[in-house]
């Protein structure tokens, strides 16, 4: 399995520049292979390959010491980086969307750089050792590597003037889950980040609603600026500071909600969402205008704030890893059926609670999750698993030393789980 491990480097001020000396000379290279293949085209109506553009490679650097100098898998990851761009022009094409031609790359579009394999570039302790570099760059290695994992390549990349390593490792998967009895259904929304067939709520923290005021000010103040003035600058990386923090705490948050759920769960059931759709604009048209569009845009901003879709994605990876499984469910109806005799209760958007002529008393979410669940159960047949559903059995007991807040609400026999993002291992009272 690979996983992505990201590590912030400290250079020193030499090493700083020669980073940003490389990542130039990538830019280039990057500017003259596309060149290459357009001036080619329109001369001859003749097609560079990659292969062909890695045979020039060479050729460059028998005569340019600057690019000889450096790792060939370095330049190589750029090649590679104009043949996917091309790969992905010519796909878009055939598939009658808008193509959107590979551009040349000015110095503000273009930050990063890489090694297409792990040749060049060696990792001793917390030091990463670079063909070129002058001594060896400290890594803040916040969490250490996996023993047995085997890094394949990495790409180096400058945001907000910081520099930051990405390493794909190869790591091991479990070979089975510690519960491998364990199942739940997830619903996840914007009310509540995710609720479980067990009565479990995970809390939607809306960070960029923390940080609205703030970003607001700063959009405004930028609007204000002269372009190419040095204020322009200075609130325009202001601003960038300001939507990484909001990105870092969406982040941290998502990864704490997925792998609290992987680590109770073997088998997971989510809603197989449509998010093109559902944050699609209710605008319209001159001819045709949409209706409730203030509402839909607001619905909007709440969807992308919660970010269900990269929910979705870690629940995954954390859950093969775990040695469990995911699987997507059909949502139709789910909110509407009644999860325990079948019975179709028509609500609004804003009931939040179901309630049922068999008497049958619910949250909107638990009862989806509920209603997924059982059919998601009729449909495997339990394959595999005992035949008697799994779905709403009772979590197992989590130490507490790695366990998010919990907050019971005894009326409604739910629990709603906050994360502390100041101390992760520290249990506070909501």
């Amino acid at each position: 399995m690979i996983l992505t491990y990201r590590y912030k480097p400290r250079p020193t001020r030499a090493q700083y520049q020669r980073l940003a000396q490389m990542c130039e000379l990538q830019r280039l290279l990057y500017n003259g292979a596309l060149e290459e293949r357009i001036v080619t085209w329109r001369r001859v109506s003749k097609s560079v390959s990659k292969f062909d553009q890695m045979k020039s490679l060479t050729v460059i650097r028998e005569h340019d010491e600057a690019y000889r100098a450096m790792p060939v898998w370095m330049s190589r990851w750029t090649l590679t980086r104009i043949d996917e761009a091309m790969k992905g022009f010519f796909g878009r094409v055939k598939r009658g969307v808008k193509a959107g031609f590979p551009r040349y790359k000015p110095m503000s579009r273009w930050r990063s750089f890489g090694f297409e394999q792990w040749d060049g570039i060696r990792l001793d302790g917390d030091r990463l050792i670079i063909k070129s570099m002058v001594g060896a760059v400290r890594l803040h290695m916040h969490r250490s590597l996996p023993a047995d994992a085997v890094i394949k390549c990495c790409t180096f990349t400058k945001k907000n003037q910081h520099w930051w390593i990405t390493m794909a490792v190869d790591v091991p998967v479990a070979a089975a889950h510690a519960a491998p009895d364990t199942a739940v259904g997830i619903d996840i929304g914007v009310v509540h980040l995710a609720a479980t067939s067990d009565g479990d709520f995970f809390s939607n923290v809306r960070p960029r609603s923390r940080r609205e005021k703030e970003l607001r000010r700063a959009s405004r103040a930028l609007a204000r600026c002269k372009r190419g003035s040095k204020r322009r600058g200075k609130i325009l990386a202001k601003l960038a500071r300001a939507q990484k923090r909001v990105a870092d705490f969406r982040s941290n948050h998502l990864h704490q909600v997925s792998a609290e759920i992987t680590r109770r769960y073997a088998l997971i059931g989510v809603e197989k969402l449509k998010l093109k759709n559902m944050t699609r604009s209710a605008r319209g048209s001159v001819d045709e205008p949409g209706r409730n569009v203030r509402a839909k845009s607001g619905l909007n901003r709440a969807l992308a704030d919660a970010a269900p879709g990269r929910l979705i994605q870690l629940i995954a990876y954390k859950a093969e890893r775990a040695g469990g499984t995911m699987v997507k469910v059909d949502p139709r109806g789910t909110s509407q059926d009644c999860s325990s005799c079948g019975t179709k209760v028509e609500k609004t958007l804003s009931e939040r609670t179901h309630r049922c002529v068999c008497g049958t008393e619910l949250d909107r979410d638990v009862n989806a999750r509920k209603t997924s669940s059982n059919g998601h159960s009729r449909s495997t047949g339990g394959a595999g698993r005992p035949e008697t559903p799994t779905w709403g059995r009772s979590p197992s007991v989590v130490s507490e030393t790695r366990s998010p807040r919990l907050h019971k609400l005894p009326k409604r026999r739910t629990r709603v789980i906050v994360f502390p993002h100041d101390n992760p291992n520290s249990l506070k009272t909501v």
